[in-house]
């Protein structure tokens, strides 16, 4: 190290080594990920269990299994649409309902609470419960 003169060193050259510092981090950390999912694939299960907890968290915070809506009852597992007064529409399973008098729906990709009184329509689609 006595003999590298330091000052021969540009500022291009310290970007490029700093970028391949980067690069060479990223790409370890991409090994160790990959080794870690090939010696426990389970781990990938654990998305799915935290999906289960946020569920069972639902269920909780929406303990009513049953909700009336116009005249109709409907129950927790029903596959339903819903059209709020905005004009929006979203399906999923009705997981519950609250003393707040909030709908809660898991749909593909969101779980959704809405107030009953900002509803216009619901539409069985399932009628699995």
């Amino acid at each position: 190290m006595n003999n590298f003169d330091f000052s021969v060193l540009t500022s291009e050259d310290i970007f490029y080594a700093a970028i391949g510092a980067i690069f060479i981090t990223w790409l370890i950390r991409f090994i160790l990920k990959i080794n870690k999912i090939i010696k426990n694939p389970a781990s990938l299960l654990s998305q799915s269990e935290d999906l289960r907890q946020v569920i069972q968290r639902c269920y909780k915070l929406f303990p009513n299994e049953m909700v009336q809506f116009n005249g109709e009852t409907y129950k927790r597992g029903m596959k339903l649409k819903i059209i709020t007064l905005q004009k929006k529409s979203f399906e999923g399973e009705f997981i519950g309902c609250n003393e707040r008098n909030m709908l809660c729906i898991l749909t593909n990709k969101y779980i959704i609470a809405h107030e009953i009184t900002n509803i216009q329509e619901i539409e069985i689609l399932d009628n699995k419960a």
